[in-house]
């Protein structure tokens, strides 16, 4: 049967981006070569010659990022499929976790106290033939980001323990004119030291024997297993968004209906109970128009400037802001009267996301939106808010351990004593806010 001009156009775009990525994928998983010393005698017994499989470098991803965001995301989805039936591929756990480093050993040590008992004997256990499928990483991460652009705007840093730590600037100190020869005066910004737990999320997915069987036999033409990898980066975007916006691993009487939010001890805090400091509130609806006296309280730009002043007068620069779409839908509503859609200021914020910007006293900045319920509402009292975020990207990151995107574990069929073919795809982060005074957040009463 012929095949059709889309499907057959598709397939042509994945072999040709297969032809352009397989040689760096082939060079991530090579084969150790250990070579055999010459024992000269008891004095010299020889040391062997170290693997030389490698783990995938900073360099190697960025190469492999840039060629696949000129992809389609159905080009990269049949990638996954077509290089997650690969033989041959990926390197031993206990070898990743020694290249990655002692950190992310003791990381997965701790996620594997959370797995299945059967799973975690069979990674436990020196024969069991459990690898990590870097080769999946990067096409995996774009699809991963597509889903959740913020997380590709955050910069991300190796984190530096279990927990990682580091010194918030709250004041950049001060600095002065002298003579000629006069003496330096001292001065020093003011920090405080803060942490974030490094939050293991991880999801196993898979199917078994019966079902691989059952589509083959059917002569279904498609992959059981591509989909619940794309269902499970789905749902870890989805959490890892919502942790980032709204989590909360610092206040354990919190709940999802207060500002501090749903307490999770194995995640981090996120940004709805840490950047309270300056937030204000507001209500929308008491906007009427530019001639009445209720403008000045009801406006949504009105609003964001107010909130970006606490940033630049601090030495910030918001460069993006993140928002449910109930709220640019009222911001919107709003303009409508004053601005005619003739070319809306559209810039890109991802691959493939753009978003509209906002005329703000400190330049146009990007107003994107989170869908879903990432950016959930809460209550003060009796009146419910939902938050509206302004943000110095440049000032947050997101710690790391073991590599910055969803990392996949592939547990051969038989391992945890069943006839199943398992993914386990996990990642490690969390949420460090460098200078807590270059972003703030509106609460907007729902």
């Amino acid at each position: 049967m012929a095949m059709s001009p889309e499907l057959e156009a598709l397939l042509k775009g994945v072999l040709e981006t297969q032809e352009q990525i397989g040689q760096t994928l082939l060079k991530m998983n090579e084969a150790p070569n250990v070579a055999t010393p010459e024992v000269k005698g008891v004095e010299d017994q020889g040391t062997p010659a170290p693997t030389t499989r490698r783990y995938i470098t900073p360099d190697e991803r960025m190469e492999l990022s840039e060629t696949l965001h000129t992809k389609s995301t159905n080009s990269i989805l049949e990638l996954i499929t077509r290089q997650a039936a690969a033989k041959d591929t990926g390197i031993p756990l206990d070898l990743w976790l020694n290249t990655a480093g002692f950190s992310a050993q003791n990381a997965f040590n701790q996620l594997s106290g959370q797995l299945a008992p059967d799973v975690a004997k069979a990674l436990d256990t020196g024969g069991a033939a459990a690898l990590i499928r870097q080769d999946l990483e990067p096409m995996l991460y774009e699809v991963f980001v597509r889903q959740f652009p913020a997380y590709d705007r955050f910069p991300k840093e190796p984190a530096n323990g279990l927990v990682h730590a580091w010194n918030q600037i709250t004041a950049y100190g001060d600095a002065k004119f002298m003579a000629e020869l006069g003496t330096v005066s001292d001065d020093t910004s003011t920090y405080e030291r803060k942490t974030t737990n490094v939050g293991i999320l991880a999801t196993r997915r898979g199917i078994s024997l019966k079902s691989q069987f059952a589509v083959m036999a059917g002569g279904m033409n498609y992959n059981p297993e591509a989909i619940e990898l794309q269902g499970g980066l789905r749902a870890m975007s989805h959490k890892m968004q919502k942790q980032i916006f709204g989590g909360n691993a610092a206040v354990a009487s919190g709940t999802a209906d207060d500002e501090f939010g749903l307490y999770d001890a194995n995640a981090f805090t996120g940004l709805r109970q840490l950047l309270t400091t300056n937030a204000h509130s507001f209500d929308p609806s008491t906007f009427v128009s530019a001639t009445t006296s209720t403008y000045a309280t009801g406006a949504f730009r009105n609003q964001v400037d107010k909130a970006l002043l606490h940033i630049t007068q601090a030495g910030g620069n918001a460069s993006i802001i993140w928002g449910h779409p109930q709220e640019k839908i009222t911001f919107d509503e709003q303009q409508d009267t004053n601005v005619r859609l003739v070319g809306p200021n559209y810039v890109n914020i991802g691959v493939g996301v753009t978003a509209q910007t906002v005329n703000t006293y400190a330049g146009q900045i990007p107003f994107a939106t989170v869908p879903g319920d990432s950016i959930a509402s809460y209550h003060i009292g009796p009146t419910e808010y939902r938050d509206l975020y302004l943000l110095d990207e440049g000032s947050i990151t997101l710690p790391y351990l073991g590599s910055p995107g969803p990392t996949v574990l592939e547990i051969p069929i038989g391992i945890s004593g069943q006839l199943t073919h398992l993914y386990i795809v996990f990642m490690m982060n969390g949420l460090a806010v460098k200078v807590l005074p270059w972003s703030n957040k509106i609460r907007v009463k729902v």
